[in-house]
């Protein structure tokens, strides 16, 4: 265990002590830390908040590694509330970083911490879940069309004529790239992944597609989240183009294709928020 580690475990646990007891004032200084030998000379209490501000700073600066480590100690020493409080933090501020840290922690065993201090939506990340997308604005979701173009990739249409069909089903694989993390979207009945094609069209719009292959930054994606009517929504972010996932406004035959939006997307929510339902494996078709 390195050093830092052991700090987050004492200053988790002391912490504990000190809220079990409603006579014990909890201090707002931190561990003292002399250097010199890597022990900690004379701890004291740290703070909730001090807590919270820690494991946040960790998560928005990609240390996903301590992140984690510093959740399951608070989970050993009985402090949930200092994860739940981080996380809440995080969407407050909209920061992306909570998909790659979900993910990381159910990777290390934390599976059951992102079921029950994470909005249910950030389940999206664990193995045993599919999930589909719901656009705020219209209230569809998109599914895949039916025929590949001459490229052999399927449009994307929003819908609301199968709410039960599977064909609207999504799953989520991680790619790790150094320190950052981006997710693929993979179609549940085929092997497709989202992408956005590579032409603007006369808006500075990209549509979106699936594709057989999933080798480029076209196929990774994003997620940042915004509280909008108290509604956790999410914009879905393309690392190549940085466009939202949207709906166009035009409807053929009742659906709407699925494009980006650039510019200042993180403004309407309501425009380019979607909300994100987690389905188990057993969910019916």
């Amino acid at each position: 265990m390195t050093f830092k580690h052991l700090a987050v475990l004492l200053t988790c646990m002391l912490a504990t002590v000190a809220s079990a007891d409603p006579g014990v004032v909890e201090s707002t200084t931190t561990p003292n830390v002399d250097s010199s030998n890597n022990e900690l000379s004379e701890p004291q209490f740290a703070s909730t908040n001090e807590m919270v501000n820690n494991l946040y700073n960790t998560v928005v600066s990609e240390n996903y590694d301590d992140a984690v480590s510093q959740a399951l100690n608070c989970m050993r020493y009985h402090r949930p509330d200092v994860i739940k409080s981080a996380v809440n933090l995080l969407i407050e501020h909209k920061r992306s970083y909570i998909a790659g840290f979900a993910y990381k922690l159910a990777a290390a065993g934390g599976a059951d911490i992102v079921r029950s201090q994470f909005p249910t939506a950030y389940r999206m990340v664990l193995n045993d879940t599919f999930i589909k997308f719901i656009n705020y604005q219209d209230r569809v979701s998109f599914e895949l069309g039916p025929t590949p173009d001459f490229a052999d990739d399927k449009r994307l249409y929003g819908n609301h004529r199968h709410p039960h069909s599977q064909n609207y089903h999504w799953k989520l694989e991680p790619v790790v790239d150094g320190k950052m993390i981006y997710f693929k979207i993979r179609h549940r009945l085929e092997d497709r992944y989202l992408k956005f094609g590579n032409h603007m069209d006369g808006d500075g719009d990209y549509e979106a597609y699936a594709s057989v292959n999933s080798d480029t930054n076209r196929h990774l994606w994003s997620f940042q989240p915004a509280m909008y009517n108290g509604e956790l929504l999410f914009f879905i972010i393309n690392r190549a183009h940085v466009q939202a996932l949207k709906l166009g406004r035009s409807v053929y035959v009742g659906d709407r294709i699925l494009y980006g939006q650039g510019g200042n997307f993180v403004a309407h929510p309501e425009l380019y928020g979607w909300t994100i339902e987690t389905l188990g494996n057993s969910t019916s078709s």
